[in-house]
């Protein structure tokens, strides 16, 4: 591989994909900085991996994003690449009557952390011919029913990534915009239903190999594992496609009782 050389700054790094790129950016010569929003858990990993660097950093406040932006300039002048995985994956009941921060929380982080960061740095990052990696998922292809916000978070994701890699191409910025598009992984703890068992989930390991290849291949997007057939789905007799997907996944996390309709 040789992805390495990097300056890289990865949101929500203390766990499943963020963590997982650390780790391996880490160790193929790169810098790595990691950001979280749990202090003790940022501290513990930094102290078993003396490789990396952190910062505690949530990023849907302004304040926070402020800090973690000065820290970044002071400390990382070099930065050249970020990676956007910071995510948080609900299943609702809709008809639940849910408090409106509990359906927003997702787009605060997903969506809104997402943009803010990227906005944030986009200077540095454009003066140093930077990269931005943008984690959507393969359910911004096609609904599943279940994760309702999640599913459109990870849509606007997508379209955020192609106007800001159309725009830098218009405007000649010195900018590379790649979205990646995982499917559920295995090792992560993103939500309830990623376990090994399941056929349509990935390896972490696979995921990151999948993604250094398409990095070195100059890639814009990267629809790993899973992702392809679901962007396949999404493009083809999508609304057939999106009502067997929601009648399996509602079933899975919302079972009815035996004879209710």
């Amino acid at each position: 591989m040789t992805f390495t050389g990097h300056t890289i700054l990865i949101t929500g790094g203390t766990s499943g994909i963020g963590f997982g790129f650390a780790k391996r950016f880490a160790s193929l010569g790169n810098r790595v900085i990691i950001t979280a929003r749990n202090e003790s858990r940022l501290n513990k990993i930094l102290a078993e991996n003396p490789e990396l660097s952190g910062f505690v950093s949530d990023v849907t406040t302004l304040e926070h994003l402020s800090a973690l932006t000065e820290y970044i300039q002071d400390k990382f002048p070099r930065l050249d690449v970020l990676m956007n995985s910071a995510g948080i994956m609900r299943a609702y009941d809709l008809f639940a009557q849910l408090p409106l921060s509990v359906l927003t929380e997702e787009i605060n982080t997903n969506l809104t952390g997402t943009i803010a960061v990227t906005q944030a740095l986009l200077p540095l990052l454009t003066n140093n011919y930077g990269t931005i990696i943008n984690v959507s998922s393969g359910l911004s292809n096609l609904a599943d029913g279940a994760h309702p916000i999640y599913n459109l978070t990870k849509a606007g994701v997508h379209f955020y990534s192609d106007a800001l890699r159309e725009q830098a191409k218009y405007f000649g910025k010195n900018l590379r915009v790649v979205e990646l598009v995982p499917p559920l992984v295995a090792e992560t703890n993103l939500e309830e239903h990623a376990s090994t068992e399941n056929p349509t989930n990935m390896k972490l390991s696979d995921l990151i190999d999948e993604t250094l290849l398409g990095l070195e291949n100059g890639a814009e997007r990267i629809d790993a594992g899973f992702a392809k057939t679901l962007h396949q789905m999404g493009k083809v007799n999508s609304e057939e496609n999106t009502n067997k997907l929601s009648t399996q996944m509602l079933g899975n996390y919302f079972p009815k009782e035996k004879g209710e309709r």
